[in-house]
């Protein structure tokens, strides 16, 4: 017997009357199912039918896990005995009742895959499966045998997000990687769908695990002790949920005290094995590092800004709706400047100069706004960050470029015929979403802006989409990556690359006064937030 409660959208299946063979018929699309039996206490498992294709959208992925929710709470309603719990706010993630996908198919409660699926000739998705792909033609090539082991359990990040800002996929692509770590999980990193392009052009490959994914239908965005988890941005509340800060304050000291901490050494442990550049960025970022290290060691104090603008404010409630004031950050590091000034000693790390008995200091600023660095506060006090690749604001680009004005046709000149040249669009105020989804494809940047882009838009970026999206994601890493080499940073806790600064200068920097948080809306590092 085969029912779908309309309330709970979920498909519940009578094992004892139901032929499974035709299960995979009924399940057209990914759902948690309930699985009963006459004489065993209900179990509940996630189906994915095996022609879906890897990866999911992001929102099935979190239809999935919100579905389940609903699925525990149904079956712990109809049992007097049975404890069945997926709670967000659980940190053990316990989830009684829940049959893992490999333990149906051999229980033979699901369909047991298909010959073809997961096999190595398939398309290969993934950084690290690509990779794979183009050893086991090697192999081939010289007749030695292709890698065929499926991980025992595993871990697969998906790049793939709505939100247009790298900042939040970054936090959690890193503390994903700390769990996959401390779970003795393999680690893959999917980014078929990632809006920024692919992995690789940013970042050097992540490690390569011993053995290869399973096929999609055992990789499932929760419950946590699922074997093979999926991790997605939509999906961190059920993944990260005992770790995800509250802005109200509402719990005990010591509880956050310990989230912080444990959602900062998960962190941590992804950027040290996965935050390394490529390429030329990464041949300029040590150029770079250098002049900042001799910069120190000749007695120089370096103190790195980070000033968020565009669409992400304040949590301080007198800033909600504008910014924090540019005199904030300045005021800011000339505090610590004066503060390195008072403590200076000859034998210390920041050295006196002869004359003025008073430490030298650089002030390097990277900020989302190309117009922040024109201020008065900064534009005599400090440098940017980094030159490799500059945002500019339309003011720039039409000083640079022709006017872009169509002009008065010519006497002997059809009007008709007058070329129209579209005007320049800078980037201005700071990042937005709307203006990033619309680089190189002004249509989706209208519809972004009305909050009518789709999910996963049928047509992929076209070729200058892409290139400008690159541009926006190296010059965002560049910035961090120079920051967090300088002595000390200054900036809003409420933006995702202010929080990746404080992985970066590590809990001890952080302690020591390496990172100075200037948003009072929040006191300290954070990591993940609701509704953030």
């Amino acid at each position: 017997m085969l029912s779908s409660p309309t309330s709970l959208n979920l498909i519940s299946l009578n094992l004892h009357e139901y032929n499974i063979a035709g299960l995979e018929a009924v399940l057209q699309d990914p759902s948690p199912v309930v699985l009963t039996h006459s004489y065993h206490e209900p179990k509940w498992t996630v189906a994915i039918p095996q022609s879906a294709k890897f990866p999911l959208r992001p929102s099935q992925y979190a239809q999935i896990c919100a579905r389940s929710e609903d699925i525990v709470q149904q079956l712990h309603a109809s049992t007097s005995h049975g404890h069945f719990r997926i709670s967000p706010t659980s940190s053990e993630r316990t989830a009684t009742g829940f049959l893992d996908v490999q333990e149906a198919h051999d229980q033979g409660l699901l369909p047991s895959p298909t010959s073809e699926e997961g096999q190595l000739d398939a398309e290969p998705v993934g950084v690290q499966e690509a990779v794979r792909a183009r050893k086991n033609i090697q192999a081939q090539a010289y007749g030695r045998p292709m890698e065929s082991d499926v991980c025992e359990r595993s871990l697969t990040f998906t790049m793939e997000t709505a939100d247009a800002g790298l900042g939040k996929t970054l936090l959690g692509l890193w503390m994903a990687f700390g769990l996959a770590r401390e779970e003795g999980r393999a680690f893959f990193i999917d980014d078929s769908n990632w809006a920024y392009g692919e992995y690789r052009t940013f970042f050097e490959p992540p490690p390569m695990p011993s053995c290869r994914p399973p096929p999609v239908t055992q990789r499932l965005p929760c419950p946590r002790q699922t074997r093979h988890l999926v991790i997605s941005t939509t999906t961190y509340q059920w993944v990260f949920g005992d770790l995800i800060e509250s802005l109200s304050h509402d719990r005990r000291l010591h509880n956050q005290i310990n989230r912080k901490h444990r959602a900062f050494s998960l962190a941590r442990v992804g950027h040290d094995a996965l935050f390394r550049l490529a390429g030329a960025d990464a041949e300029y970022l040590s150029r770079r590092l250098s002049d900042l290290q001799t910069t120190v060691s000749q007695g120089s104090l370096s103190v790195g800004l980070h000033v968020r603008r565009g669409d992400r404010h304040p949590w301080e409630r007198q800033y909600s709706d504008s910014y924090i004031p540019h005199s904030t950050y300045s005021s800011t590091a000339q505090a610590l400047i004066t503060d390195a000034m008072a403590s200076v000693n000859n034998t210390g790390p920041i050295a006196a100069t002869p004359k003025t008995h008073e430490p030298k200091a650089k002030i390097l600023l990277a900020s989302d706004d190309p117009e922040t660095h024109l201020t008065p506060e900064f534009s005599s006090t400090t440098e940017r960050a980094q030159s490799q690749i500059l945002l500019a604001s339309k003011a720039t680009l039409d000083a640079a470029l022709p006017d872009p004005r169509p002009q008065a046709p010519k006497p002997d000149q059809d009007p008709a015929f007058i070329k129209f040249v579209e005007p320049n669009v800078g980037w201005e105020g700071g990042f937005f979403a709307s203006i990033f989804w619309g680089l190189g494809n002004a249509a989706e940047g209208r519809a972004a802006a009305r909050g009518l882009r789709e999910e996963r838009p049928t047509h992929a970026p076209n070729e200058e989409s892409l290139r400008l999206r690159e541009y926006v994601g190296r010059a965002y890493l560049l910035d961090l990556k120079v920051l967090g080499g300088t002595s000390s940073v200054v900036c809003g806790v409420s933006s995702f690359g202010c929080r990746i600064l404080g992985v970066m200068k590590g809990w001890d920097g952080i302690e020591k006064g390496g990172w100075n948080n200037v948003d009072g809306g929040y006191t300290g590092w954070v990591g993940l937030v609701e509704d953030d």
